[in-house]
């Protein structure tokens, strides 16, 4: 098993309230499996993210990866076999560096200075594997990143991060801020870089029509726990009415839900 939860809590305390944002969380995922998680706004699903990452404990239950225990880890102990890619283009690339230093600093894992990542042979490995994004990045690798779109930016994050065969990637909302087009385009090359690397991967959506399209297996979240999980051919045979209705069976309203106005159904 590459990822294992087994009975995950947290909670946060609020002025006059305790939120308990995860509750009695079991989870697993085996290597190269591809799991879309949606859910009501609250659900739990960036906290979800957050705790396989390090970036918050849990107060109880167990976090394994790639059969480790990192439960009490830090998340910079964790990035080795963990890796992120977020909402905002922004944050997964560093502006003033070029389009393959910032590759380089993905194989380096923390180690200091560039010179032995931007060897030849990794610049060839690396325009070759730019050339697969199709977006004319390959004759851009020595232009500095912040001169990239957000599409481009983005789709150069999520290859850094495949590049670094990590044990675990975490996607969270990573097309949220892109136009339809450049959506459509990444998550495309996520799929494929995925599937070529072998990589388990929970991708985080609030779009259920991607949340199908993508992976072997759906989870729906909402209150902190997992409400209902759909694998295999009963997810594709799957449609966003059905999405809908499944979470209206179990309590969840449509204003919990955040639908796009392309997503609503009677």
């Amino acid at each position: 098993m590459n990822l294992e939860l087994q009975g995950v809590c947290k909670s946060f305390c609020l002025p006059g309230q305790r939120v308990h944002a995860l509750r009695n969380v079991t989870l697993g995922a085996e290597r190269g499996e591809f799991i879309t998680v949606i859910g009501s706004n609250g659900a739990g699903k960036s906290t979800l993210l957050d705790v396989i990452a390090g970036i918050r404990h849990p107060d109880s239950g167990c976090v394994k990866v790639a059969g480790r225990d990192v439960t009490s880890s830090p998340a910079h102990r964790r990035a080795r076999w963990v890796g992120r890619v977020f909402q905002d283009p922004a944050k997964g690339t560093v502006p003033d560096l070029t389009v393959e230093e910032n590759l380089a600093l993905s194989c380096r894992k923390g180690l200091r200075g560039l010179r032995f990542a931007l060897s030849r042979s990794r610049r060839r490995l690396w325009e070759e594997a730019l050339v697969g994004l199709d977006m004319g990045l390959e004759q851009r690798r020595r232009e500095l990143s912040g001169h990239l779109s957000g599409g481009e930016r983005q789709a150069l994050t999520v290859l850094m991060a495949t590049l670094a065969r990590p044990a675990i990637l975490l996607l969270d909302e990573h097309t949220a801020a892109l136009d339809p087009a450049n959506a459509d385009h990444l998550l495309a090359i996520t799929g494929e870089l995925v599937r070529e690397g072998g990589i388990t991967t929970l991708m985080v959506t609030h779009r259920m029509d991607q949340a199908l399209s993508l992976g072997e297996r759906l989870i729906m979240l909402h209150g902190g726990q997992i409400l209902l999980e759909v694998v295999g051919e009963a997810k594709r045979d799957l449609e966003v009415a059905d999405l809908v209705r499944l979470f209206r069976r179990r309590g969840v309203s449509d204003d919990a839900l955040l639908l796009e106005p392309s997503e609503q159904t009677a």
